[in-house]
């Protein structure tokens, strides 16, 4: 009887500490950390496994190492995420993890802006991947993945771009991930004015990949490549203002005209866009653009690398906001496509 009201007082003060934010001291520091964290006590998460970023443990100190970095992230503070990533770099410098790391690394610098030093940093992992060494992150066509991505919309280096896309296609066997990477490869010719080129990728894309969204996002720029566009303007100012203008007097005709051809996006903020002809945008405005009282037209603003003109007092009851995307294409600036939108959304930003 004695034993167990021994027990069931230890057992009470454990509940105890745990209910009243005493850490077990029972728990190892990584298992402390994890409950801490749970909590939300970052700085006591850190002071506890600082001590940890000493060790000779690949296990144990890669697991302190990930748990730091995260949270110098979530604190705003990459320079110090950057320097915990090293600790294990430095000590393990040819363990995946630590290209992993490289990796990590180089994104936080893509996420400041700094695209050439990213680039450098992705450059460095290709070259000094072992080549014989395990790859169980992907990392070779993860880093080749983002180094085209920068080159193409960071650094406009489209011809060093598609070398990089091409070598991806000879890793992926999957017919949907070819059809993305010759999508891209597609724009690049396009963007560098090849567009007999860019045309050829896309129709390989539209013959073996008719089953996916790239396969019908690949005839819709054929279509576009090979159209006399009707509503292209010399100046983002002169086709907001001729949008506007269609929008006040409720003319779908010629909105119609304005619309960019071959595809056209359409999008809910925070969502995916669903790319197509316009004609699905049409049915949509021809529902709502009679009942469109009203109207109030902002500025254009830039979004990304697109400009939008925002309306409001838009008359669809789940969507009373309204953007028009407009984009310097390859024949001038164009209507590219809509996102609806509403207060609530908003708000969320």
């Amino acid at each position: 009887m004695e034993s167990k009201i021994i027990f069931s007082v230890v057992f009470l003060s454990l509940i105890y500490l745990i209910s009243s934010g005493g850490v077990v001291l029972s728990l190892e520091p990584l298992d402390q950390a994890q409950w801490l964290m749970e909590k939300g006590e970052l700085d006591k998460v850190i002071t506890l496994l600082e001590p940890l970023l000493d060790s000779f443990s690949q296990e144990e100190l890669s697991q302190a190492v990930e748990m730091i970095y995260q949270i110098y992230l979530e604190k705003g503070e990459p320079d110090k995420a950057t320097q915990v990533l090293e600790k294990y770099i430095n000590k393990f410098p040819d363990d995946p993890s630590s290209y992993l790391y490289r990796y990590w690394i180089a994104k936080i610098e893509e996420e400041r802006g700094n695209f050439a030093k990213a680039l450098e940093l992705f450059h460095k992992i290709i070259d000094s991947y072992p080549r014989d060494e395990e790859d169980p992150y992907g990392l070779k066509d993860l880093v080749k993945e983002d180094m085209a991505y920068n080159l193409q919309y960071h650094s406009k280096d489209y011809l060093g771009a598609i070398k990089v896309y091409q070598e991806l296609l000879n890793s992926y066997p999957d017919v949907e991930e070819k059809a993305r990477i010759m999508m891209e490869i597609a724009s690049c010719y396009e963007k560098l004015g090849k567009i007999e080129e860019a045309i050829s990728y896309y129709q390989k894309v539209a013959r073996e990949a008719p089953d996916f969204s790239y396969g019908r996002w690949a005839e819709l720029r054929i279509v576009y490549l090979q159209s006399q566009p009707t509503g292209v303007e010399k100046s983002k100012e002169a086709l907001a203002q001729k949008l506007k203008e269609a929008f006040q007097s409720k003319d779908i005709k010629k909105l119609k005209n304005l619309a960019k051809k071959g595809d056209f996006w359409m999008g809910v903020m925070f969502s995916e866009f669903e790319v197509d002809d316009f004609y699905k945008v049409e049915n949509y405005l021809s529902k709502h653009l009679p009942q469109s009282n009203n109207l109030q037209f902002g500025k254009l603003d830039k979004r990304n690398d697109d400009f939008v003109l925002r309306i409001d007092n838009w008359p669809d009851p789940d969507y009373n906001i309204l953007y028009l995307l407009i984009e310097e294409g390859l024949y001038g600036w164009e209507w590219k496509g809509i996102i609806v939108s509403n207060t609530e959304l908003e708000n969320l930003q």
